[in-house]
């Protein structure tokens, strides 16, 4: 995967670059939304963005005093 840094200051983390590390990463997003194991529990990538974002909501209400 290739990217292209946009911004002089704000460098591209190596991370992203290797394979085995945005493995991890998408393994460790996963469970935070879902638990243990959300990959292999067949949860789909769609569902994890929007259980992050229904997380991110809620917290931005919480912050504001709305719940």
């Amino acid at each position: 995967m290739k990217y292209k840094q946009r911004f002089k200051d704000m460098p591209i983390d190596d991370a992203w670059i290797h394979s085995q590390k945005r493995e991890f990463f998408i393994k460790e997003i996963s469970d935070l939304a879902f638990g243990e194991n959300t990959i292999e529990r067949g949860y789909s990538m769609q569902e994890v963005i929007d259980q992050i974002y229904e997380f991110s909501d809620h917290a931005l209400k919480w912050e504001e005093g709305e719940e």
